[in-house]
């Protein structure tokens, strides 16, 4: 009596044994690349601790030439700290690397191996039905084998080939054949990164952990990889076949463009630069000629002003620094000429929002990293784009949400970690003020794509996730009574004659920021406003005390306030270094150079400036549906429903995007 069905069919059991053999190949050689890529990974870890040990002792010995003796004994301390850090991580950069070279060396018995396997099971089919396998297990012996290796590779490879060709600023990506072995590819791949620096942290959520894995029996990843990782993986493994650099050499600088030279740049971003040595700014792009005047006449002013300190304190090495820098500055009209012929490794956007998005996205398809002003774009919609480009490219992307580097926030922030207010609940921010009536562009939706709360507001939103804790998400938002998203002050001087006003001039919302995993979460009141403020001023609640902020004599300070409102703890606030000098635009300028040094994403990267942008998107909507509290996940399916009216032409569905979300406030 035969057997009947699936399972005792010949063939079919044995297409799944070589199917099984096919997939314990790929694991094979998947497993190999995970070995190198841990290693790779603890010895830049080590090699980034090695830095800071360093620039700790430069540190502490600067503290104790302006006689901060007990600045300088923190620093060594925490640099004593970090060299015992610095023994764990060289010890596990060495299992590591030990185990990478065992997994290479046990490869080629193991293929053979499962191939002996593979023969047999041929054999043996062939002496019981009489013809060569068929359909998947009928493919030639190579191709069994390494169908999915080759297959994955060969994606890679014309993804990084496709990004050099869009690239002006890159030859052409060396494109091995898709018939090379798996062991070629490999060692093609290790040649490539150089070194072995190949990947920094995996990118995921804000706040997300970085730490790199301990070696143990699953260090080469039996489990799947999520989808993040695995784009990530293959965006490094793109950038590597592109001929692209990992992680910078320590003592390389960052070569910096500014694209936009207006108010927000020279006041804020500009001068930040002459204060960080590992930044080269290397060209100012502006179609405006008056706007290139005025920048270089600034740069060159802030520069001498910098050049003489140096001389001042007898700092030689700065002053031939800034020298330099000054001669080499050029200055260009578009973002073209900048890809073209500057070629800088990360560009510095500062113009209108509705040229945000299309910028960052022209720089990152042409290979070059981009930090960008708030807010990430015009609309949500446009901000997926971009997200999407992030992500084929590899470059990295940095949200310049300065808020994040702010004394006041990054001050608060530690203090919220160290559990001195308990659990944070609540929180008021507000930003006020009474508008910017000298520039017409701000009330221009076609330019900004909405009015106060995506302009100013923007900052406490990304402020209040950021203190409320990254490994929350903004689920929910309510449009807050009883001003709601509004204008309350509709007649107005712009641009030296009375006009209406088209633009939410004053927003007051809600924020229910929660932990998927915990389900705790914090509630954020933000007000965003153009005509003064209405709500308590800024205060961070939590269920043991709360922290206020108050200047005193040209100093600021937080302040702990205990349940039985005494003051507990009083802290001068402080940027992120040592120094109290950083400003927050030094802040973050400094962090993305850092994040460009050693190949590693940003905390306040694109999906944390889309998550922004959706939360103003979500108090539109509630405005508009009677201020009723709206998800998150509302508006984005609402923002992709008005994207599906207008396939192939989204910048139509923008204009659409906006147009019905500023109905909420026009009358």
């Amino acid at each position: 009596m035969s057997n009947s069905g699936p399972f005792g069919d010949p063939q079919t059991e044995l297409r799944a044994a070589i199917r099984g053999i096919q997939d314990a190949v790929r694991e094979l050689h998947e497993s190999v690349v995970r070995s190198v890529m841990d290693r790779n990974r603890a010895e830049a870890a080590a090699t980034k601790i090695e830095r800071e040990i360093a620039d700790l002792d430069t540190k502490a010995a600067l503290a104790e030439e302006a006689s901060h003796s007990d600045v300088a004994a923190e620093l060594r301390a925490e640099r004593d700290r970090r060299t015992a850090e610095l023994v764990d991580a060289r010890g596990l950069a060495s299992r590591l690397a030990a185990a990478a070279e065992a997994a290479k060396t046990g490869q080629p018995a193991e293929e053979a191996r499962l191939l002996q396997q593979a023969r047999e099971l041929r054999a043996r089919f062939a002496a019981s039905a009489g013809s060569t396998i068929g359909g998947e297990a009928g493919l030639s012996e190579a191709d069994v084998l390494f169908e999915r290796a080759r297959s994955k590779t060969a994606g890679l490879q014309n993804e990084a080939s496709a990004r050099a060709e869009v690239a002006a600023s890159r030859g052409p990506a060396p494109h091995a054949a898709v018939e090379q072995t798996a062991d070629q590819l490999l060692a093609a791949l290790e040649a490539r990164i150089a070194g072995g620096h190949m990947l920094a942290s995996t990118p995921g959520p804000p706040g997300a952990s970085s730490a790199l894995p301990e070696p143990g029996p699953h260090s080469t990843g039996e489990a799947a990889l999520d989808a993040a990782s695995q784009h990530t993986w293959a965006a490094a493994i793109g950038r590597a076949a592109a001929g692209e650099r990992a992680p910078m050499d320590p003592t390389q600088r960052v070569r910096i463009a500014a694209v936009g030279t207006g108010n927000i740049f020279r006041s804020a971003h500009l001068p930040a630069y002459p204060d960080i040595a590992q930044a080269q700014l290397v060209a100012f792009c502006d179609p405006d000629p008056a706007a290139q005047k005025a920048v270089q006449k600034r740069y060159h002013e802030l520069m001498e002003a910098r050049r003489k300190q140096a001389e001042e304190r007898g700092d030689q090495e700065t002053v031939e620094r800034i020298e330099r820098d000054r001669e080499a500055i050029q200055v260009v009209g578009d973002i073209s000429e900048v890809i073209a012929t500057i070629k800088p490794d990360l560009v510095d956007i500062c113009t209108q929002p509705m040229l945000h998005a299309p910028l960052s996205i022209q720089a990152l398809e042409a290979g070059i990293n981009v930090m960008c002003e708030k807010p990430i774009s015009r609309s949500w919609l446009e901000s997926q784009r971009l997200i999407e480009t992030v992500k084929r490219t590899g470059k990295l992307y940095q949200h310049n949400e300065n808020w994040l580097w702010d004394r006041d926030w990054y001050t608060a922030k530690k203090l919220v970690d160290s559990g001195a207010i308990g659990e944070p609940l609540l929180m008021f921010l507000a930003t006020a003020h009474g508008g910017p009536e000298g520039a017409g562009r701000f009330w221009n939706s076609d330019y900004g794509g909405g009015g106060a709360l995506l302009d100013n507001g923007i900052h406490a939103i990304g402020a209040s996730w950021y203190v409320s804790g990254l490994d929350k998400r903004p689920t929910y938002v309510k449009a807050a009574e009883p001003f709601g998203m509004s204008i309350r002050m509709p007649n107005r001087i712009l641009d030296g004659r009375f006009q209406q006003v088209r633009v939410d001039d004053d927003a007051h919302i809600l924020i229910r920021f929660e932990n998927p995993e915990t389900l705790a979460w914090t509630t954020a009141h933000v007000e965003g406003s153009w005509s003064h403020r209405d709500s308590p001023d800024t205060v961070v609640i939590g269920s043991t005390g709360k922290i206020l902020f108050v200047s005193e004599e040209s100093r600021r300070y937080a302040v702990v306030i205990d349940s039985y409102d005494r003051e507990a703890r009083r802290i001068e606030v402080s940027g992120p270094t040592w120094q109290h000098w950083p400003s927050s635009f030094y802040g973050e300028i400094l962090n993305m150079v850092e994040c460009v040094r050693n190949d590693t994403p940003s905390i306040s990267d694109a999906t944390f400036g889309a998550e922004c942008s959706a939360v103003v998107g979500a108090s539109y909507l509630s405005e508009r549906d009677g201020r009723r509290g709206v998800s998150v996940e509302e508006f984005k399916q609402f923002a992709r429903g008005i994207a599906e009216q207008y396939p192939g032409d989204p910048a139509a569905a923008d204009n659409a995007l906006v147009d019905a979300l500023l109905s909420a406030v026009r009358t």
